[in-house]
C-alpha cells in the first residue's frame, strides 16, 4: 500500500509529537506506517493480526469512511482510505493519514 500524508497530518505531527518530544508515539507511528507498506491493500490491512497490537479499527457512525490507530492511550491516528465509499477492500491500495487527534482523549 501506498501512505498519502494530507498537511493537516503533518501539522498535526509536528505539533503534538515531534515539538513535545514524544519519541515512543512518533516511533508508534513509524511502525504504523511499516504495517500500512508491508501490505497490499485495506483488506490485507485490517485481516493482519498486527491491527490488535495498533488498535487499528474502522469508526463508525458520521466517521464510517475513518480508520483510526492507536498511539498511545490518549492519542489516535485518523486514516483515510483513498476511494469512494462504500469501499472494495482489496482495491484500495492508498491510505491517507488524516490527522492526529488528541482533543477526545485530552493532551497525551
Amino acid at each position: 500500500m501506498q501512505i498519502i500524508k494530507t498537511s493537516k497530518y503533518k501539522q498535526d505531527l509536528k505539533k503534538k509529537i515531534i515539538n513535545k518530544h514524544l519519541d515512543k508515539e512518533l516511533q508508534m507511528i513509524l511502525k504504523i506506517e511499516d504495517l500500512i507498506l508491508s501490505v497490499n491493500n485495506l483488506q490485507d490491512l485490517i485481516s493482519h493480526p498486527f491491527k490488535n497490537i495498533y488498535g487499528i479499527e474502522k469508526k463508525h457512525n458520521n466517521l464510517k469512511e475513518i480508520y483510526t490507530a492507536h498511539i498511545n492511550k490518549k492519542i489516535r491516528l485518523y486514516m483515510k482510505p483513498v476511494g469512494t465509499y462504500p469501499y472494495n477492500l482489496i482495491e484500495i491500495t492508498e491510505i491517507e493519514f488524516v490527522k492526529v487527534d488528541d482533543k477526545h482523549y485530552g493532551e497525551g
